[in-house]
Protein backbone atom coordinates (compact mmCIF):
# COMPACT_ATOMS: atom_id res chain seq x y z
CA UNK A 1 0.00 0.00 0.00
CA UNK A 2 1.06 3.29 -0.66
CA UNK A 3 2.52 5.83 2.23
CA UNK A 4 -0.24 8.41 2.32
CA UNK A 5 0.64 11.64 1.49
CA UNK A 6 2.15 13.63 4.45
CA UNK A 7 1.50 16.89 5.34
CA UNK A 8 4.12 19.38 4.80
CA UNK A 9 5.08 22.63 6.63
CA UNK A 10 6.48 25.21 4.74
CA UNK A 11 10.16 26.44 6.07
CA UNK A 12 10.07 29.96 6.53
CA UNK A 13 12.31 31.96 4.08
CA UNK A 14 15.11 34.31 5.92
CA UNK A 15 14.26 37.45 6.24
CA UNK A 16 15.32 39.24 3.11
CA UNK A 17 18.27 41.60 3.52
CA UNK A 18 16.70 45.05 3.04
CA UNK A 19 18.58 46.75 0.05
CA UNK A 20 20.83 49.41 0.23
CA UNK A 21 19.13 52.83 0.91
CA UNK A 22 21.69 54.93 2.26
CA UNK A 23 22.71 57.92 -1.12
CA UNK A 24 24.84 60.20 1.03
CA UNK A 25 27.30 60.25 3.45
CA UNK A 26 27.51 63.41 5.64
CA UNK A 27 31.56 63.59 6.33
CA UNK A 28 31.41 66.93 7.97
CA UNK A 29 31.86 67.81 11.71
CA UNK A 30 28.85 69.02 13.58
CA UNK A 31 28.80 73.16 13.87
CA UNK A 32 29.15 73.20 9.77
CA UNK A 33 25.59 73.51 9.11
CA UNK A 34 24.66 70.00 9.51
CA UNK A 35 21.41 70.46 10.72
CA UNK A 36 20.31 72.72 7.92
CA UNK A 37 21.74 69.78 5.73
CA UNK A 38 19.90 67.14 7.26
CA UNK A 39 16.45 69.24 6.39
CA UNK A 40 17.57 70.08 3.20
CA UNK A 41 18.32 66.20 2.41
CA UNK A 42 15.48 65.32 3.64
CA UNK A 43 13.48 67.38 1.50
CA UNK A 44 15.32 66.45 -1.70
CA UNK A 45 15.69 62.73 -0.85
CA UNK A 46 12.63 62.18 0.56
CA UNK A 47 13.14 60.14 3.59
CA UNK A 48 15.29 60.29 7.08
CA UNK A 49 18.23 62.05 6.98
CA UNK A 50 20.31 60.17 10.31
CA UNK A 51 21.78 63.34 12.69
CA UNK A 52 23.03 63.43 16.46
CA UNK A 53 19.38 64.32 17.47
CA UNK A 54 18.00 60.72 15.96
CA UNK A 55 20.50 58.91 18.55
CA UNK A 56 19.68 60.85 21.37
CA UNK A 57 15.90 62.47 21.35
CA UNK A 58 13.45 59.38 21.08
CA UNK A 59 11.77 59.48 17.85
CA UNK A 60 13.68 62.52 16.93
CA UNK A 61 13.30 62.05 13.33
CA UNK A 62 10.00 60.46 12.07
CA UNK A 63 10.19 56.89 12.35
CA UNK A 64 13.34 56.09 14.02
CA UNK A 65 13.64 55.86 17.56
CA UNK A 66 16.16 57.20 19.64
CA UNK A 67 19.61 54.61 19.13
CA UNK A 68 21.57 55.63 22.10
CA UNK A 69 21.59 52.02 23.62
CA UNK A 70 23.18 51.53 19.66
CA UNK A 71 26.35 53.64 20.04
CA UNK A 72 26.60 53.46 23.59
CA UNK A 73 27.54 49.52 22.62
CA UNK A 74 30.02 51.26 20.00
CA UNK A 75 32.06 53.15 23.42
CA UNK A 76 31.92 49.95 25.32
CA UNK A 77 33.20 47.39 22.51
CA UNK A 78 35.05 49.73 19.78
CA UNK A 79 33.11 48.00 17.02
CA UNK A 80 31.34 49.69 14.37
CA UNK A 81 27.26 50.10 14.33
CA UNK A 82 25.23 47.61 12.14
CA UNK A 83 24.95 49.95 9.24
CA UNK A 84 22.07 48.18 7.35
CA UNK A 85 20.08 47.80 10.60
CA UNK A 86 20.30 51.27 11.52
CA UNK A 87 20.10 52.61 8.11
CA UNK A 88 18.86 50.21 5.44
CA UNK A 89 16.09 48.42 7.29
CA UNK A 90 14.27 51.68 8.51
CA UNK A 91 14.93 53.78 5.17
CA UNK A 92 17.47 56.42 5.78
CA UNK A 93 18.71 57.98 2.84
CA UNK A 94 21.53 60.25 4.00
CA UNK A 95 24.01 60.50 7.01
CA UNK A 96 25.44 64.40 8.41
CA UNK A 97 26.85 65.22 12.09
CA UNK A 98 28.47 63.56 15.00
CA UNK A 99 29.34 60.41 15.38
CA UNK A 100 28.53 59.08 12.23
CA UNK A 101 30.73 62.20 10.17
CA UNK A 102 33.71 59.92 11.78
CA UNK A 103 32.92 56.56 10.08
CA UNK A 104 32.78 58.65 6.53
CA UNK A 105 35.58 56.06 5.23
CA UNK A 106 34.08 52.81 6.68
CA UNK A 107 30.73 54.30 5.42
CA UNK A 108 31.90 54.89 1.54
CA UNK A 109 33.26 51.34 1.12
CA UNK A 110 30.22 50.31 2.91
CA UNK A 111 27.28 51.77 0.30
CA UNK A 112 29.81 52.44 -2.80
CA UNK A 113 26.96 54.44 -4.57
CA UNK A 114 26.47 56.98 -1.88
CA UNK A 115 28.08 60.17 -2.42
CA UNK A 116 29.87 61.76 -0.05
CA UNK A 117 29.35 65.62 1.11
CA UNK A 118 32.12 67.07 3.44
CA UNK A 119 30.36 70.42 5.09
CA UNK A 120 32.76 72.97 5.85
CA UNK A 121 33.24 76.88 7.32
CA UNK A 122 36.16 78.39 8.62
CA UNK A 123 37.55 77.28 10.82
CA UNK A 124 37.72 80.47 13.88
CA UNK A 125 33.75 79.84 13.00
CA UNK A 126 33.57 76.61 13.91
CA UNK A 127 35.25 76.54 16.72
CA UNK A 128 33.23 79.68 18.28
CA UNK A 129 30.06 77.97 17.98
CA UNK A 130 31.70 74.71 18.45
CA UNK A 131 32.63 75.89 21.69
CA UNK A 132 29.66 77.63 22.33
CA UNK A 133 27.29 74.18 21.94
CA UNK A 134 29.81 72.24 24.04
CA UNK A 135 29.92 74.89 26.86
CA UNK A 136 26.13 74.39 27.95
CA UNK A 137 26.92 70.34 28.86
CA UNK A 138 28.26 71.47 32.44
CA UNK A 139 25.64 73.75 32.89
CA UNK A 140 23.18 70.53 33.68
CA UNK A 141 25.80 68.74 34.95
CA UNK A 142 23.07 68.33 38.00
CA UNK A 143 21.11 66.78 35.59
CA UNK A 144 23.70 63.68 35.50
CA UNK A 145 22.98 61.74 38.77
CA UNK A 146 19.41 62.12 38.92
CA UNK A 147 18.11 61.75 35.22
CA UNK A 148 19.72 58.49 33.91
CA UNK A 149 19.50 59.27 30.20
CA UNK A 150 21.29 62.81 30.19
CA UNK A 151 23.77 60.96 31.86
CA UNK A 152 24.27 58.07 29.45
CA UNK A 153 23.87 60.90 26.46
CA UNK A 154 27.33 62.34 28.00
CA UNK A 155 28.81 59.31 28.65
CA UNK A 156 28.57 58.53 24.92
CA UNK A 157 29.50 61.37 23.32
CA UNK A 158 32.38 61.76 25.80
CA UNK A 159 33.50 58.36 25.12
CA UNK A 160 33.23 58.79 21.13
CA UNK A 161 33.76 62.58 20.38
CA UNK A 162 35.01 64.47 23.03
CA UNK A 163 37.71 62.04 24.43
CA UNK A 164 39.20 60.85 21.33
CA UNK A 165 39.00 63.30 18.85
CA UNK A 166 39.46 66.34 20.74
CA UNK A 167 41.66 65.28 23.96
CA UNK A 168 38.66 66.48 26.17
CA UNK A 169 37.45 63.62 28.63
CA UNK A 170 36.29 66.48 31.26
CA UNK A 171 34.18 68.38 29.14
CA UNK A 172 31.15 67.92 31.45
CA UNK A 173 33.04 68.81 34.82
CA UNK A 174 33.60 72.48 33.20
CA UNK A 175 37.07 71.81 31.59
CA UNK A 176 36.73 73.61 28.67
CA UNK A 177 37.72 72.53 24.95
CA UNK A 178 41.51 73.70 23.89
CA UNK A 179 41.05 75.81 20.79
CA UNK A 180 44.22 74.79 19.25
CA UNK A 181 43.95 70.94 19.80
CA UNK A 182 39.76 71.31 18.36
CA UNK A 183 41.06 73.44 15.12
CA UNK A 184 44.14 70.93 14.38
CA UNK A 185 41.60 68.00 14.54
CA UNK A 186 39.43 69.78 12.13
CA UNK A 187 41.33 70.96 9.49
CA UNK A 188 42.74 67.60 9.72
CA UNK A 189 39.95 65.62 9.61
CA UNK A 190 38.65 67.85 6.43
CA UNK A 191 41.89 67.32 5.02
CA UNK A 192 41.94 63.44 5.56
CA UNK A 193 38.01 63.43 3.54
CA UNK A 194 39.05 65.32 0.53
CA UNK A 195 42.41 62.78 0.34
CA UNK A 196 40.26 59.39 0.66
CA UNK A 197 36.96 60.28 -1.48
CA UNK A 198 37.36 60.63 -5.26
CA UNK A 199 37.17 63.88 -6.29
CA UNK A 200 33.98 62.83 -8.47
CA UNK A 201 31.80 61.65 -5.30
CA UNK A 202 33.11 64.15 -3.35
CA UNK A 203 31.33 67.64 -2.67
CA UNK A 204 33.19 69.99 -0.47
CA UNK A 205 29.70 72.36 0.71
CA UNK A 206 30.64 75.60 2.21
CA UNK A 207 28.07 77.23 5.00
CA UNK A 208 25.64 79.25 2.76
CA UNK A 209 25.82 77.75 -0.51
CA UNK A 210 21.93 76.74 -1.08
CA UNK A 211 20.36 74.79 -3.16
CA UNK A 212 22.55 74.82 -6.25
CA UNK A 213 25.58 73.45 -5.51
CA UNK A 214 24.10 70.25 -3.76
CA UNK A 215 21.34 69.77 -6.26
CA UNK A 216 23.81 70.32 -9.14
CA UNK A 217 26.03 66.98 -7.38
CA UNK A 218 22.70 64.83 -6.58
CA UNK A 219 21.06 65.29 -10.01
CA UNK A 220 18.16 66.78 -8.43
CA UNK A 221 16.04 69.99 -9.76
CA UNK A 222 16.13 72.44 -6.60
CA UNK A 223 12.63 72.77 -4.59
CA UNK A 224 10.71 75.89 -4.90
CA UNK A 225 11.02 76.08 -1.11
CA UNK A 226 13.85 78.15 0.41
CA UNK A 227 16.78 76.35 1.65
CA UNK A 228 16.51 75.55 5.22
CA UNK A 229 18.54 77.78 8.11
CA UNK A 230 18.40 75.87 11.25
CA UNK A 231 20.53 75.67 14.42
CA UNK A 232 21.40 79.33 14.04
CA UNK A 233 23.19 80.75 17.00
CA UNK A 234 20.37 82.93 18.89
CA UNK A 235 18.95 79.70 19.15
CA UNK A 236 22.30 77.42 19.74
CA UNK A 237 21.21 77.11 23.60
CA UNK A 238 17.50 76.39 23.22
CA UNK A 239 18.96 73.67 20.83
CA UNK A 240 21.31 71.99 22.89
CA UNK A 241 21.02 72.65 26.61
CA UNK A 242 17.41 72.36 26.99
CA UNK A 243 16.96 70.24 24.00
CA UNK A 244 19.36 67.51 26.04
CA UNK A 245 17.31 67.94 29.15
CA UNK A 246 13.69 67.64 27.08
CA UNK A 247 15.34 64.05 25.65
CA UNK A 248 16.23 63.16 29.20
CA UNK A 249 13.08 64.13 31.04
CA UNK A 250 10.67 62.87 28.21
CA UNK A 251 12.07 59.27 27.97
CA UNK A 252 12.75 58.72 31.88
CA UNK A 253 12.54 61.82 34.05
CA UNK A 254 8.46 62.04 33.68
CA UNK A 255 7.45 58.16 34.38
CA UNK A 256 9.60 57.94 37.84
CA UNK A 257 8.67 61.53 39.56
CA UNK A 258 5.46 62.67 36.94
CA UNK A 259 4.47 64.53 34.21
CA UNK A 260 4.83 67.57 36.74
CA UNK A 261 8.34 67.57 38.13
CA UNK A 262 9.44 66.75 34.16
CA UNK A 263 7.54 69.97 33.34
CA UNK A 264 9.85 71.99 36.19
CA UNK A 265 12.90 70.26 35.23
CA UNK A 266 12.47 71.63 31.58
CA UNK A 267 11.29 75.02 33.11
CA UNK A 268 14.78 75.32 35.78
CA UNK A 269 16.98 74.51 33.07
CA UNK A 270 14.94 76.89 30.10
CA UNK A 271 15.53 79.64 33.54
CA UNK A 272 19.54 79.04 33.57
CA UNK A 273 19.40 79.14 30.01
CA UNK A 274 18.27 82.82 29.63
CA UNK A 275 20.60 83.80 32.55
CA UNK A 276 22.94 82.95 30.79
CA UNK A 277 22.09 84.29 27.19
CA UNK A 278 21.92 87.75 28.98
CA UNK A 279 25.41 87.36 30.21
Amino acid sequence: MANPPRDTVATPSPPACPPPSLKVIGAGFGRTGTKSLQAALEILLGAPCYHMETIVQPNAVAGLAGDLAAWEAVASTGRSPDWRSLFDARGVAATVDFPVCLYYAELASAYPDAKVILSVRPAADWFRSWAALTATIPQFAWLCPVVPRFRRVVAMITALIFAPVFDAPRIADGVPMDEATCITEYERHNAEVVATIPPERLLVYHLGDGWAPLCDFLGLPVPSVPYPHQNKRRDLSNRSGAGLVALAVVDKWRWVVGAGAAVAVVGVALALLRVQERR
